[in-house]
């Protein structure tokens, strides 16, 4: 072989190395392009999904409710004003009154009973997260949730043991 062959041998060897590594760069870099692009998606849906969540929120619902039953007295007495014209609107807006009243208390005893609220002082909850904690049990490493609950009022619970008190 002729020094000219290896030379030429060589120098294709280098373009094609060359090549080929510009062409797995080209691929990798789309594929983080399109990762990017996913995650922008999903950090989106996730928005979307807060903003839907905050929108059931309890605080939200007993607003709604309580301006409908606002709405149902006003109604009611706009029709007593009109006399004997409207009572059965008049009987209708308080039955419709009455059955607002009742899921307004049945959310409130719902937001009572579950720990959305302080249970000294009725404060909502500001915060709350889980995180894991690991340890070990038997020789064996397990994993557990335990959960952090902060209140307006002061009240600070981590993992069921009162961490700093309610100053509500």
């Amino acid at each position: 072989m002729s020094n000219d062959t290896i030379f030429f041998t060589q120098i294709v060897s280098i373009i094609v190395f060359i090549l080929a590594l510009f062409g797995i760069y080209r691929s990798l870099v789309s594929q983080k392009d399109g990762v990017i692009e996913l995650l922008r998606e999903q950090l989106k849906q996730k928005d979307h999904k807060i903003i839907e969540l905050q929108a059931q929120s309890p605080d939200v619902l007993a607003k709604t409710l309580s301006e409908r039953i606002e709405i149902a007295v006003k109604e009611i007495e706009r029709l007593k004003l009109d006399g004997d014209k409207h009572k059965e609107e008049i009987d209708e807006k308080e039955k419709e009154l009455h059955k607002s009243k009742e899921q307004l208390s049945a959310l409130a005893e719902l937001i009572t009973d579950t720990d959305l609220v302080c249970p000294h002082c009725n404060a909502p909850l500001s915060q709350r997260a889980f995180y894991p904690i690991y340890g070990h049990v038997n020789g064996r490493e397990v994993e557990a949730d335990a959960e952090y609950s902060e209140y307006e009022c002061g009240l600070v619970v981590r993992d069921g043991v009162e961490e700093s008190p309610c100053k509500g």
